[in-house]
Parts: structure tokens; C-alpha cells; sequence
């Protein structure tokens, strides 16, 4: 779960070591406070969203929107529940066969639905062009019309002059 949302943390363009998961027992006080300190200090350093190089603020707050939403949806869920059987079949958890499979199972499915969910959030405030669209959701034009074209078979979105409007 932590490499599938460190994964995640990176696809929407927020540093993935801002993220920080460490196990301590009721009895380690000292080493719980320890990490804690250590976590803080470090987000303290990166600064608040939005303020590294690579992190837009509003872009960044959209595409968290949407990657909740998408983190919900059912083809999401179902990649992560093949994965454990995977995992619990092969008995390899070691991170690095973590990491594969996560890249290559879950990851996949969370960009494709966190990009449809970002396009839809996109087109609430009226049409737009498909590249400017494309552009703003961070894809390329093949991944985009993979992602687009179903969503046009399926009635969610329309062409127009303009581009694409919901539909």
C-alpha cells in the first residue's frame, strides 16, 4: 500500500518524500517521538504544496481531487486485490517484486482513472481544447485518446467546435 502511494504521490507530481511510513510500538515512546520529529523537520524543509520546483498549486490541489476519487474506483481496487492474491500465491514481498508490480498492475489503472476523473473536473467549467486538456492533466495525445474515447463511447464527455464538454 505505502509503494502504491508513493506511486501515486508521483504521478500527480507531489514529492513521494513527503510521504513517510515507519512502524514503532506503544513501548518505543522514545522512537516514535524520534520519527515524528524527523517527518515534520522534513516537510518543514520542502515547504508547504505547491512550493517545490516541481509542484503547481492549483494544479496540485486538482489533481489530488482527483486521485481520491480515483484511488475509489472499482478498477483500481480490483488491481490492488489481484496483486495480493499474487503476492500471497508467490510469496515474494520482497519490495523490489513489490515495486514491479505495483508499476505494473495498479499504477496504471490509478493514472488512467485519476486522468478521466481530472478531465471531468477540467470540463465542469465549460469545453476545452483536447490539447490544452491533454496539457493540463499531464498526458501525452496516445495515453489521452485511449483515455478520452471511452469516456465519448459512454456519453460522459462530447466533442464539440471547442474540443470536448461534458456531455
Amino acid at each position: 500500500m505505502a509503494e502504491a502511494a508513493r506511486q501515486a504521490l508521483e504521478d500527480i507530481g507531489v514529492d513521494p518524500g513527503r510521504m513517510e511510513l515507519q512502524w514503532a510500538s506503544a513501548a518505543e515512546g522514545p522512537r516514535f517521538v524520534e520519527l515524528i520529529t524527523k517527518c515534520v523537520d522534513s516537510i518543514k524543509e520542502k515547504g508547504p504544496l505547491g512550493t517545490a520546483s516541481n509542484e503547481a498549486g492549483d494544479e496540485i490541489q486538482r489533481r489530488l481531487e482527483a486521485a481520491v476519487k480515483a484511488a475509489s474506483a472499482s478498477k483500481v481496487r480490483t488491481s490492488f486485490g489481484t496483486l495480493s492474491k499474487k503476492f500471497h500465491k508467490e510469496g515474494d514481498y520482497s519490495p523490489e517484486a513489490i515495486r514491479e508490480a505495483i508499476s505494473a498492475k495498479v499504477t496504471p489503472a490509478f493514472r488512467k482513472e485519476r486522468i478521466a476523473q481530472e478531465i471531468k473536473m477540467l470540463l465542469e467549467k465549460g469545453p476545452m481544447s483536447v490539447t490544452k486538456l491533454a496539457k493540463s492533466v499531464g498526458s501525452k495525445k496516445a495515453e489521452f485518446e485511449k483515455i478520452v474515447a471511452p469516456l465519448i463511447k459512454k456519453g460522459v464527455l462530447k466533442e464539440e467546435k471547442k474540443g470536448l464538454a461534458l456531455a
